[in-house]
């Protein structure tokens, strides 16, 4: 009689079991064929340009859905590497100013080796050989004065007159531990001048923190009128705030790499493929212009206001396989340097 009970107890289980599970692959079904595919990008790029090419790529692409996660280049990489750690990148694409991080990725196998359409038009410097990542557009780091408190013919000319007694507790810049394009330029610019002169800068009592909206809002504020920061961020003030201005270094603006690549995941990614090609496209390099970037795609719109990229390139100092290695080799060790002289 027992037997007979968990018999049939048991035959009421199993019953139960398959009915969820019915239940479940129903459910996953259905909401499978309503639901719209998703395409997760990471990027830097600032909310403006993000509510400039979301709807853009909705239409080029209708069916799919665009989400967007929007930070500083050293928070994507970190949210990035944190769900990595934790067994799965939510990201498809990645659009940030961290070249060195995505070279990094390369080597370990992490990103889909693609080459996007177009791209073969971007110098081979300011790509992977292998198509792991490639240069969409080109910030550039420039110098930036509120011209309440210093007038157009005192602006500073150069990064190195920036250690002169009178710009004393006046400068301030990002820093290489929050900010891609920060830490790129301190690689130029300890490569062209060595520590001491971040000594000099911290004798100066050089302000390093944050990401470049820090060193706008400082700007604005008056508290440091003068700073190092992206072209871009000035520009985008040009109708709202005349008074931040910028000038171009005589020893030469220093160009940034703002680099896209997709993530190496199982199974198709010919949506991810088709996006990467929509940014290399004529409406992905006008969206980067528009931004105040440089197009990396030779022959695309000079951003409003810039100078031609020819003459920026006249004198910044030059990318190198070289600089990309010796860079690479001693990453970690240029943020703890300047960590120890700044901070």
């Amino acid at each position: 009689m027992k037997k007979l009970i968990l018999a049939r107890l048991l035959s009421v289980f199993v019953s139960a079991l398959c009915v969820a599970s019915c239940i479940t692959s129903c459910l996953v079904s259905c909401t499978n064929k309503s639901s719209e595919p998703t395409v997760w990008i990471y990027t830097s790029l600032y909310k403006d340009t993000v509510a400039e090419i979301q709807p853009q790529l909705e239409k080029e692409f209708p069916g799919v859905k665009f989400s967007f996660y929007q930070a500083g280049s050293e928070d994507v990489a970190a949210k990035v590497q944190a769900e990595d750690m934790a067994g799965k990148i939510q990201a498809d694409v990645l659009v940030f100013s961290d070249r060195f991080w995505f070279e990094n990725m390369a080597t370990q196998g992490k990103l889909l080796n693609y080459k996007p359409a177009n791209s073969d038009k971007v110098d081979t410097v300011f790509k992977n050989a292998d198509g792991a990542f490639t240069t969409v557009s080109f910030p550039i780091m420039v110098l930036a004065y509120n011209s309440d408190v210093v007038a157009e013919k005192d602006a500073p000319k150069s990064f190195k007159e920036l250690t002169q007694a009178k710009w004393k507790g006046k400068v301030s810049t990002g820093s290489p531990l929050a900010s891609g394009t920060a830490f790129t330029t301190v690689a130029f610019l300890s490569k062209s001048y060595g520590w001491d002169f971040f000594k000099d800068l911290r004798k100066n009592d050089l302000i390093a923190e944050g990401g470049n909206s820090g060193v706008v809002r400082r700007l604005q504020s008056k508290e440091r009128p003068v700073g190092i920061v992206l072209l871009e961020n000035i520009l985008r003030l040009s109708t709202t705030d005349p008074r931040v201005k910028h000038t171009l270094p005589e020893d030469g603006a220093i160009i940034q790499s703002n680099v896209l690549g997709i993530v190496k995941k199982d199974g198709d990614q010919a949506v991810a493929k088709k996006v990467a090609d929509w940014f290399f496209a004529q409406k992905g390099q006008e969206a980067m212009a528009k931004s105040f970037m440089y197009p990396s795609v030779p022959g695309g719109p000079t951003p409003v206001g810039a100078p031609e990229f020819s003459t920026v390139m006249k004198k910044a100092p030059i990318w190198s396989k070289e600089f990309v290695r010796d860079t690479m080799q001693t990453r970690e060790k240029i943020k703890d340097e300047f960590s120890k002289i700044i901070f």
